[in-house]
Protein backbone atom coordinates (compact mmCIF):
# COMPACT_ATOMS: atom_id res chain seq x y z
CA UNK A 1 0.00 0.00 0.00
CA UNK A 2 1.46 3.36 -0.96
CA UNK A 3 0.67 6.68 0.61
CA UNK A 4 0.04 9.31 -2.01
CA UNK A 5 0.99 12.87 -1.30
CA UNK A 6 -1.48 15.58 -2.25
CA UNK A 7 -0.77 17.22 -5.58
CA UNK A 8 0.48 20.77 -5.55
CA UNK A 9 -1.98 23.32 -6.92
CA UNK A 10 -1.46 24.72 -10.39
CA UNK A 11 -1.63 28.33 -11.46
CA UNK A 12 -0.92 30.36 -14.56
CA UNK A 13 2.54 31.92 -14.59
CA UNK A 14 0.79 35.25 -15.28
CA UNK A 15 -0.24 35.40 -11.62
CA UNK A 16 3.44 35.38 -10.63
CA UNK A 17 4.13 38.13 -13.16
CA UNK A 18 1.19 40.07 -11.73
CA UNK A 19 2.76 39.95 -8.26
CA UNK A 20 5.91 41.53 -9.72
CA UNK A 21 3.83 44.17 -11.56
CA UNK A 22 2.12 45.12 -8.31
CA UNK A 23 5.45 45.59 -6.54
CA UNK A 24 6.98 47.60 -9.39
CA UNK A 25 3.83 49.48 -10.30
CA UNK A 26 4.22 48.57 -13.98
CA UNK A 27 5.05 45.70 -16.34
CA UNK A 28 8.65 44.53 -15.71
CA UNK A 29 11.38 44.12 -18.27
CA UNK A 30 13.11 40.73 -18.49
CA UNK A 31 16.02 41.98 -16.38
CA UNK A 32 13.70 43.42 -13.72
CA UNK A 33 11.64 40.24 -13.56
CA UNK A 34 14.76 38.06 -13.21
CA UNK A 35 16.10 40.30 -10.43
CA UNK A 36 12.72 40.26 -8.64
CA UNK A 37 12.40 36.45 -8.91
CA UNK A 38 15.95 35.85 -7.67
CA UNK A 39 15.68 38.06 -4.56
CA UNK A 40 16.05 36.62 -1.08
CA UNK A 41 17.30 33.29 0.21
CA UNK A 42 14.44 31.29 -1.29
CA UNK A 43 14.35 31.58 -5.07
CA UNK A 44 10.86 31.99 -6.51
CA UNK A 45 11.44 29.28 -9.12
CA UNK A 46 13.62 27.06 -6.93
CA UNK A 47 16.83 28.34 -8.55
CA UNK A 48 18.09 31.60 -9.99
CA UNK A 49 16.66 32.39 -13.43
CA UNK A 50 18.47 34.23 -16.21
CA UNK A 51 17.25 37.30 -18.06
CA UNK A 52 16.59 35.09 -21.12
CA UNK A 53 14.45 32.71 -19.04
CA UNK A 54 12.58 35.70 -17.59
CA UNK A 55 11.86 36.84 -21.16
CA UNK A 56 10.35 33.45 -21.99
CA UNK A 57 8.21 33.59 -18.85
CA UNK A 58 6.95 37.06 -19.75
CA UNK A 59 6.00 35.85 -23.25
CA UNK A 60 4.16 32.71 -22.03
CA UNK A 61 2.08 33.92 -19.10
CA UNK A 62 -0.82 31.53 -19.80
CA UNK A 63 1.35 28.49 -19.08
CA UNK A 64 0.32 26.36 -16.09
CA UNK A 65 2.91 25.68 -13.41
CA UNK A 66 2.79 23.97 -10.02
CA UNK A 67 2.96 26.45 -7.18
CA UNK A 68 3.08 25.91 -3.43
CA UNK A 69 2.22 29.54 -2.79
CA UNK A 70 -0.81 29.80 -5.09
CA UNK A 71 -3.69 31.50 -3.30
CA UNK A 72 -7.16 29.96 -3.72
CA UNK A 73 -8.12 32.67 -6.22
CA UNK A 74 -4.99 31.98 -8.30
CA UNK A 75 -5.37 28.19 -8.47
CA UNK A 76 -6.32 26.50 -11.72
CA UNK A 77 -9.47 24.37 -11.51
CA UNK A 78 -10.02 21.47 -13.90
CA UNK A 79 -13.20 21.76 -15.98
CA UNK A 80 -14.41 18.40 -14.61
CA UNK A 81 -14.32 19.83 -11.09
CA UNK A 82 -16.91 22.39 -12.19
CA UNK A 83 -19.13 19.78 -13.88
CA UNK A 84 -21.84 19.54 -11.17
CA UNK A 85 -22.60 23.22 -11.69
CA UNK A 86 -22.52 23.16 -15.50
CA UNK A 87 -25.62 22.46 -17.57
CA UNK A 88 -25.33 21.75 -21.28
CA UNK A 89 -27.57 24.08 -23.28
CA UNK A 90 -28.28 21.32 -25.83
CA UNK A 91 -29.72 19.12 -23.05
CA UNK A 92 -32.01 21.91 -21.86
CA UNK A 93 -33.24 22.54 -25.41
CA UNK A 94 -33.89 18.83 -25.92
CA UNK A 95 -35.95 18.63 -22.70
CA UNK A 96 -37.98 21.70 -23.71
CA UNK A 97 -38.60 20.29 -27.19
CA UNK A 98 -39.78 16.98 -25.69
CA UNK A 99 -42.53 18.72 -23.69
Amino acid sequence: MSISTPRLPKMMIGFVVRRCCIELGRMPTSAEFATWANEGDVRLFGRPISEAEAGVILRHQARLVTAKGATPTEQYVEIDALAPNVVRLADVRARRAAR
